[in-house]
């Protein structure tokens, strides 16, 4: 098999926890499928802030380069090298993410090889540490709903999560004043659960000189990293001189060279890349390459089971430099249908060909 003419379909699951508005990305679970007649490859383009426009750009993309495209490692790795000379818009950039993850897939399937396994035989990995996000699992983000669905967190057996709780920061040059519920929902959260780990996201939301203004409080409640509380740049020099905090930032950039530049700046303790938007699968290993003995890497999935299966196939093949990763909070366990094994908050590889996720059945619905 290798110059077969490839088809592109569209998978839509609806996010199992609905959306509030102040998630910074909202949108169901979106993936595509490109078939050969006998395999089908999936890649998920969740989140790209207009799923019928991704799909859109994804058929035009499709038609014009991959249809016909002759299924090899060493031509994705030719295609990914010559896309990496392009910035691609956002919507884009999740376009191409989603059928470079599908493609991986397709060539696993076809090779009756986990995806991993293209790349090297064996692997030290058996199971990869997650830290689940709550954020799509709130509706209210009242404390009591926060106790509420962290004691459920906790009942699963995480032993990190991540919350967001600074919605209510909405003019960055007033942080000093709105930022109060979310320092006393940490607070409740740090008093009720001393044993977990607290991740923070702030969406980028404060100006530098405002979030310095809440350093000492998000130390003396022990968070256990801080991220992206301002717009990524230079004020984060001052932001690690002025705190031992650990800070994570870098979810949303497509290629090598912004995590590149934190790297070389030292602006970052963690780098976040997602495979959504990263460029899919390869790039997402060039990242992590690039980051290997430098700087821990864990990387951003607020996602569905393909980018979930994909990113640990990333540390499979990295498995001392990617340190956790990202899982949306599955309170009502559903995500186990799609053969995804997650016990006492840890993910377990399988051997399965291609992502090694079942998504023949899933609700699909045109987009």
């Amino acid at each position: 098999m290798g110059s077969e003419m490839l088809s592109l379909d569209f998978l839509t699951i609806p996010d199992p926890d609905g959306w509030h508005s102040s998630l910074r990305l909202n949108g169901d679970w979106l993936v595509f499928k490109i078939s050969d007649g006998v395999h089908a490859g999936y890649g998920e383009a969740s989140h790209s802030t207009d799923d019928a426009l991704c799909c859109e750009r994804a058929r035009a993309l499709f038609d014009r380069r991959i249809a016909s495209f002759e299924l090899s490692l060493e031509n994705l790795g030719a295609l990914e090298a010559e896309l990496s000379l392009f910035q691609p818009d956002f919507v884009e950039a999740t376009a191409w993410s989603g059928i470079n993850q599908a493609l991986y897939d397709l060539l696993g399937k076809r090779e009756q090889a986990p995806v991993w396994r293209l790349f090297k035989d064996k692997t030290d990995l058996e199971k990869l540490p997650l830290y689940t996000t709550i954020n799509r699992a709130l509706k209210s983000r009242s404390s009591d709903e926060y106790r509420q669905v962290v004691e459920q967190v906790e009942a699963q057996g995480f032993q990190a999560f991540k919350c967001a709780p600074f919605e209510k920061v909405i003019d960055p040059k007033d942080s000093e004043i709105t930022s109060s519920y979310g320092l006393n929902t940490i607070g409740l959260l740090r008093e009720t659960f001393p044993e977990l780990k607290i991740r923070v996201d702030f969406h980028e939301r404060f100006l530098p000189e405002g979030f310095f203004k809440i350093v000492p409080e998000l130390e003396s409640l022990g968070v256990d990293w801080i991220e992206e509380p301002f717009a990524l740049g230079e004020p984060y020099c001052a932001l690690r001189k002025r705190t031992s905090l650990r800070i994570a930032a870098g979810e949303l950039f497509w290629g090598e060279n912004r995590f590149r530049e934190i790297i070389d700046n030292g602006w970052a303790h963690v780098i976040m890349p997602d495979v959504k938007h990263v460029g899919g699968f390869g790039p997402l290993l060039r990242v992590i390459e690039l980051g290997e003995g430098k700087i821990e890497v864990s990387p951003h999935n607020p996602a569905g089971p393909v980018a979930t299966a994909a990113s640990l196939h990333a540390a499979a093949l990295f498995p001392n430099c990617v340190g956790s990763l990202e899982f949306a909070f599955d309170a009502d366990l559903i995500r186990r249908a799609y053969g995804e094994r997650v016990d006492n908050g840890f993910l377990f590889l399988n051997d399965a060909p291609g992502w090694g996720v079942d998504v023949e059945n899933l609700p699909g619905k045109g987009p």
